[in-house]
């Protein structure tokens, strides 16, 4: 039976590992503004994955939700963005959403070799930067990932006899009705 690679492989990395790789990724974008960020204003999650039909294993898969801010008027907000945007262009990352606003700047990017996502945006009013990294699931080291069960195969629908099937006078699905 086909899973859709519902139990293809997890990527396999500690909470604290994540939790460094989104560090470090935005010590890097920061590092392009020479930007210094706000370790008080860390804001981290890690949340048990689901899978897309809202699966549920029990193997100890998480992501992790990773934000921080940094100090910068606003009105540098868009150079900043672009430093950070040639960095991640040249490291694989793949632009999805660009704009530099001087009161709304935004920049979303997904890449990496875990696939992780990455936005950079102001924080109104626009006197700092805010960077978010949004983790992929990945596997705890040294535990074996749970299959999951694939969804049953849909049933086939009940065939519906054609015109010309009742025509030539194909019994139809409900004997004894003249309707078929």
């Amino acid at each position: 039976m086909n899973d859709s690679g519902k139990n293809d492989p997890l990527p396999v990395k500690s909470r604290s590992q994540a939790e460094q790789q989104a560090r470090e990724l935005v010590g890097s974008l920061a590092g392009q503004y020479s930007l210094k960020v706000d370790e008080k204003t860390v804001d981290k999650e890690f949340r048990d994955c689901l899978g897309k039909d809202h699966e549920r294993a029990h193997d100890g898969r998480f992501d992790l939700s990773y934000s921080v801010r940094a100090k910068l008027p606003g009105d540098e907000h868009g150079k900043a963005l672009r430093a950070m945007r040639k960095k991640l262009e040249a490291s694989g990352y793949k632009v999805s959403g660009y704009r530099e606003d001087p009161s709304d700047a935004l920049m979303d990017a997904r890449g990496g070799a875990d696939g992780l996502f990455v936005s950079v945006e102001s924080y109104l009013p626009p006197t700092d930067l805010v960077f978010s990294v949004k983790t992929p699931c990945f596997l705890p080291p040294g535990t074996p990932q749970e299959q999951l069960s694939a969804p049953a195969p849909a049933s086939a629908p009940a065939a519906v006899p054609t015109a010309s099937a009742l025509a030539a006078g194909a019994p139809g699905r409900f004997p004894g009705n003249p309707f078929g």
